[in-house]
């Protein structure tokens, strides 16, 4: 009975993924950039000048990864990096004017679908969904060998 849930539960991840692989190969193909780009490109302008190390934090995504991201988003003159200390090590990203406008027009990173139906919930549904997504990040994320139970997130309503 576990084996068939813990699989159950792999299966539904797997289409997760493959959903959203779709979605990321829509996008290369109509609007010229991957997903990552595209959330990295937003978050730089939610966020104005900012480190790549803080940028990796927010978008969960390693260092030498997003270094690239930026290095292609700054070639198509979306973002470029501005030092902001006189330690030259120190650089932050910024949006471009051409970044911006890019932006108007830029597809979200999630189908509309998806977030036409996710509006349509109560917010305790939607609570309940994200409450199990991290869940769900906490047990694939953390090995716990005490074997204690999952905590919920401190930010999520419990369902």
């Amino acid at each position: 009975m576990e084996e068939n849930i813990s699989m159950q539960i792999m299966m539904r991840l797997r289409q997760i993924i493959q959903e959203m692989s779709k979605h990321s190969k829509h996008l290369q193909e109509k609007y010229k950039i991957t997903l990552p780009q595209l959330i990295c490109l937003k978050e730089v302008a939610n966020h104005g000048p900012i480190a790549i190390g803080a940028l990796t934090k927010i978008v969960f995504i390693n260092n030498s990864t997003v270094t690239g991201i930026i290095d292609r988003l700054e070639s198509r003159q979306l973002v470029h990096r501005v030092r902001i200390s006189k330690d030259r090590r120190k650089v932050h990203v910024e949006i471009t004017q051409t970044g911006l406008q890019f932006l108007e027009h830029a597809p979200t990173p999630i189908h509309h679908q998806f977030i036409e139906k996710l509006e349509k919930m109560s917010t305790e549904d939607v609570s309940m969904i994200l409450w199990g997504l991290e869940l769900l990040v906490d047990m694939l994320g953390k090995v716990n060998p005490e074997g204690d139970g999952a905590i919920p997130p401190k930010h999520v309503m419990h369902p």
